[in-house]
């Protein structure tokens, strides 16, 4: 069994390297990436265009804009360097939530859990605001579990993240008066009260309130109806995502024998039950072998984003309850304090990420053969490009084509003014930035490899 040391010091070491690497690959063009990355160059300022998720994307955009301002016209950097920006946000606020709970086995496992079953199955499409949600959502409850006196680092901490929670995503809607309500519980219950610290802990809570107001109107008065529409409608396509079915498998069956019978978490037999989704996990990237739709996709990560965050709410209150007094009452809180269990749970989780890293280096390894074949074609041509006559229409690269973002993708790779640019499939009516024959003019700013 892993100790908490070496599960933490993997665990953050791996989310790092994959963050670096991933960013070294681009991955942050994938879909409306590449968007971002057209519009920060025409602009040569923040692309800013949904306020009820702005200061996520402000922070996400740092590191490409700061590169703006110092003179870099290479989209190929540029593009690397949105693509930390996007993964290093929530990276480091998992790191911190991690390095909070690194010596307690059970919540060092929850963690371990929302990475594994949300962060890693989820962020394909990392330019979605709501990566950064989750791990707020995560991080401030870590630190609020965890509490032991009320300090005025983390009072500052918490007002600090508040504010950005306030403008980050919809999901706030629910994660902002649930942390309100953890932050005035954890004053309600520990003495003494230093002004300082306590004023900071009570103004944390407006910034959360604040965040569910501005998810409220966002959903009252959408971007746009069909917007909407189409995310409601994802919502029940979270099963295409095999990554997360059979992570939020294995954790479903552990969850359930913790509830009804947490002595067995003692025994082997809970987690040979689970190990079974464990084991399709790591070998899933073999299905691409066959002629099934039924395999791990790179958008079908971004269908499973909504029911995720009620998995992170989900892994908010048991943390919550495992630590309060009430947790004395419940049997299986009470058998996860036994070290022969918390040690199994530990090293379950642990699995849990290693089990997810395989479809995740296919994925990446599938990406960077796709941006290869765009740079190739567009280079290779020049006015408009049909789709239908480039290896983008036929699998597997068809399965990782956005339409209305070709245009986009294709000015972005571009190595000269004169290339080509691929337009949208034939009878695509869409909106999209703009027309294929009339692309945005981006001066000195080009992919150079």
């Amino acid at each position: 069994m892993p100790t908490t040391t070496v599960a933490y010091r993997s665990a953050v070491g791996l989310l790092w390297i994959l963050a670096l690497w991933y960013s070294w690959e681009c991955r942050g063009l994938f879909v409306d990436g590449s968007a971002f990355l057209v519009q920060v160059a025409r602009r040569e300022f923040f692309f800013d265009f949904y306020d009820p998720r702005l200061y996520a994307m402000v922070l996400g955009q740092a590191p490409i804009l700061t590169a703006v301002f110092l003179g870099v016209t290479d989209l190929h950097l540029l593009a690397q360097l949105l693509s930390l920006g996007l993964f290093a946000l929530p990276t480091a606020l998992y790191h911190l939530a991690l390095m909070r709970v690194k010596d307690d086995p059970v919540l060092l496992a929850a963690v371990l859990a929302a990475i594994g079953v949300v962060f890693m199955t989820t962020s394909f499409f990392i330019v979605g605001e709501y990566n950064t949600a989750y791990a707020i959502g995560i991080v401030v409850a870590v630190r609020l579990v965890t509490a032991r006196e009320l300090s005025v680092g983390d009072g500052a901490f918490l007002v600090a993240v508040g504010l950005l929670a306030i403008r980050t995503y919809e999901v706030m809607l629910y994660l902002g008066p649930l942390l309100a309500l953890m932050i005035a519980w954890t004053v309600y219950r520990i003495r003494p009260r230093p002004l300082v610290a306590t004023f900071l802990y009570l103004a944390a809570i407006l910034p959360f309130l604040g965040g569910m107001w501005v998810a409220a109107d966002s959903v009252i008065h959408p971007f746009s109806e069909d917007h909407l529409s189409r995310t409601a409608a994802t919502v029940l396509d979270a099963w295409q995502n095999v990554q997360f079915d059979l992570a939020m498998g294995a954790a479903l069956v552990i969850s359930g024998w913790a509830l009804l019978r947490p002595r067995d978490l003692a025994g082997r037999r809970p987690y040979v039950l689970a190990g079974i989704f464990l084991i399709l996990l790591a070998l899933s990237p073999l299905l691409v072998l066959t002629d099934s739709l039924v395999r791990p996709h790179a958008k079908s990560q971004y269908t499973a984003r909504s029911l995720a965050g009620l998995v992170i709410a989900t892994i908010v209150v048991l943390m919550w309850l495992y630590t309060s007094p009430l947790g004395a009452r419940f049997a299986s809180f009470v058998a996860l304090r036994r070290t022969e269990i918390s040690s199994r749970m530990l090293a379950f989780a642990c699995l849990i990420v290693l089990a997810v890293l395989p479809s995740n280096i296919y994925l990446t390894l599938e990406w960077c053969r796709y941006l290869d074949t765009v740079r190739t074609i567009v280079r290779s041509n020049s006015g408009v490009i049909a789709y239908e006559a480039t290896p983008l229409s036929r699998r597997p690269l068809e399965t990782l084509v956005e339409s209305w973002i070709l245009p986009s993708q294709s000015l972005a790779l571009r190595g000269k003014r004169g290339d080509g640019i691929i337009a949208p499939p034939r009878g695509f009516n869409n909106w999209q930035p703009f027309p294929p024959a009339e692309p945005y003019p981006l001066g000195h700013y080009m992919w150079r490899d």
